[in-house]
């Protein structure tokens, strides 16, 4: 038994035998300030008209593998083509559907770092080379290092989250498009946050065959628990990740949230301004600690600076409150994610933070 499961081991891919697996915080603390989710859940309501409408549908037949009416809704609301649009079983499953298409064995992927770690993960898991450009200390971009790297020989997609996980800031529009026209590679904003930012980049699709716009349900939209994301683009771009699509990759549940959640985007839009207050409160009330740096955020979240931040972390597991620790990541030394959660949870945060701080200069 031990033998072949020893030569079962050996026949895993070089790439994939390296990789550790992506691993969120474990679910604990009842206050869960760690994952960048809205602190909103679906109201009652839209819950029971998704419900009644997808009761009413047959279950043994296959969804809609072309996602129809969502895009439908979906091109109205964004004012692009039904042909410009993809949906995915969240970002995650189009990131890697991206790789399948552009990247691969000999080809290289660049995307700014710190960032979110799945384009390092995935590039690696499909034989490509991930570049990382580290980011400056004010979190800008390094724009030579990215000209650079951008069009090197093997390059192939480009991926710049904005705004930016874990960092928050968004990158200007007129560095983004820098880039997009210095090279002729996919570059691909992943804008998983925008709608608590002041900025997009699909007004440009129109003009940049070579943009592509990542979005997703789970943040803003508060469908983490249903997995639903898209990507707006060129058609032609669309067309070509629509061989590689797994077929009736979103449900027919997913399909009914998401048209759902369309047709609502007041709400969403409603909660959103919610979460920029209490970011801001949040914000204002922990850089009044002593030593804690917080960094401007157009996010659901803000990244803070602290002395001592994996004691902090802890402190405030023990005090029923869970947030992200990046202490071990490359340029976030010292630095936690603290998720926007609501009013009652972000004043009880402030609380024992502010405990903690002090806790260590006693």
């Amino acid at each position: 038994m031990e033998e072949r499961v020893k030569r079962l081991r050996e026949w895993i891919r070089p790439e994939v035998r390296s990789l550790q697996p992506y691993t969120p915080e474990p679910i604990g603390p009842g206050i869960r300030l760690d994952a960048n989710e809205s602190p909103f859940d679906m109201p009652k309501v839209l819950k029971e008209a998704i419900w009644e409408a997808f009761s009413t549908q047959t279950w043994n037949r296959y969804p809609d593998t072309e996602c129809l009416a969502v895009r439908q809704a979906m091109a109205k609301q964004e004012k692009v083509e039904v042909n410009q649009i993809l949906f995915g079983n969240g970002s995650d499953e189009i990131i890697r559907d991206l790789l399948v298409c552009y990247g691969g064995p000999g080809t290289k992927t660049v995307f700014p770092t710190p960032t979110f770690s799945m384009y390092r993960l995935l590039t690696i898991a499909l034989g490509g080379t991930p570049v990382g450009i580290r980011l400056q200390e004010d979190w800008l971009l390094d724009m030579p290092a990215m000209m650079r790297e951008i069009n090197a020989e093997n390059t192939r997609l480009v991926f710049i989250s904005s705004p930016n996980n874990p960092t928050g800031n968004v990158f200007a529009v007129e560095r983004i498009l820098e880039i997009i026209r210095a090279t002729d590679r996919l570059v691909v904003v992943d804008e998983a946050y925008r709608m608590f930012s002041n900025q997009s980049m699909v007004p440009y699709l129109p003009e940049f065959p070579n943009l592509a716009v990542l979005c997703t349900y789970s943040k803003a939209m508060s469908a983490a628990g249903v997995r639903i994301g898209y990507l707006l683009g060129h058609p032609d771009v669309v067309e070509t990740l629509n061989r590689v699509r797994l077929p009736y990759n979103m449900d027919a549940f997913a399909q009914q949230v998401a048209i759902t959640a369309i047709r609502n985007n007041d709400l969403w839009q409603k909660n959103a301004r919610k979460i920029i207050q209490e970011r801001e409160r949040l914000s204002a009330a922990l850089a009044k600690c002593s030593g804690v740096i917080v960094y401007p955020s157009q996010a659901n979240f803000i990244l803070v600076r602290v002395s001592e931040a994996e004691r902090i972390k802890g402190q405030l597991a023990k005090n029923n409150i869970a947030v992200r620790g990046f202490s071990r990541t490359e340029g976030l030394g010292e630095c936690l994610r603290i998720t926007i959660g609501l009013p009652e949870e972000n004043e009880a945060c402030i609380k024992q933070f502010t405990a903690a701080v002090s806790a260590q200069k006693g």
